[in-house]
């Protein structure tokens, strides 16, 4: 399951920096960032801040995709709730934050690390930048985190909460460790117009 799991991550961060650094941009700049989960209406925000500096996602011009939105995996043996949102940066530099969630169909709080059927966790968080490099929860000492769902409304697809974690590199020779705080998203899952 957990390696399930880590190749979906990862393909999801493959395809969305390729996307994002596919883009021919006629700006230099996206459109400004959103107010980050203010609401509970799906507006498709997502804002926290990493290692104190300030972050939100963006749109990007011309996309059908808000600035953040979720995907809602079903199949007979586990749900899988992705939340994402991406700030791009200038024309070439993008970072994606993921919010996977596994078996999640109600509010409450949810506790993020490794994905194993042992850990205690329901999910995950990673942090995946356009020049390769990744962080992850792990569930090993600090790298953990929350999230607080605090709407999951099905008949209308949209989810909100607030979220914070801490991750490490993993990937793409990524090194250190990224401290997530005052997370908060409100989202849509499989609807974008």
């Amino acid at each position: 399951m957990k390696s399930q799991f880590t190749k979906i991550s990862l393909l999801c961060l493959t395809t969305l920096v390729l996307f994002f650094m596919g883009c021919k941009k006629e700006e230099e700049n996206p459109t400004g960032p959103g107010s980050g989960g203010n609401t509970q209406t799906g507006a498709g925000t997502m804002s926290c801040k990493i290692d104190g500096e300030s972050w939100s996602a963006t749109q990007i011009p011309g996309s059908p995709y808000p600035a953040a939105f979720a995907v809602l995996e079903t199949n007979s043996s586990y749900t899988l709730l992705t939340i994402t949102g991406t700030q791009i940066t200038g024309t070439q530099s993008a970072s994606t934050i993921y919010l996977s969630l596994l078996n999640i169909n109600s509010t409450g709080e949810y506790n993020l690390g490794s994905m194993s059927s042992t850990s205690g966790n329901q999910g995950i968080a990673t942090i995946g930048f356009s020049d390769g490099r990744g962080f992850g929860t792990t569930g090993e000492g600090e790298y953990i985190g929350k999230v607080n769902i605090t709407k999951f409304d099905k008949d209308n697809k949209i989810v909100s909460g607030t979220f914070n974690f801490t991750v490490k590199g993993t990937t793409g020779g990524a090194t250190g460790k990224k401290v997530v705080t005052e997370g908060k998203f409100d989202v849509k899952w499989g609807i974008f117009n």
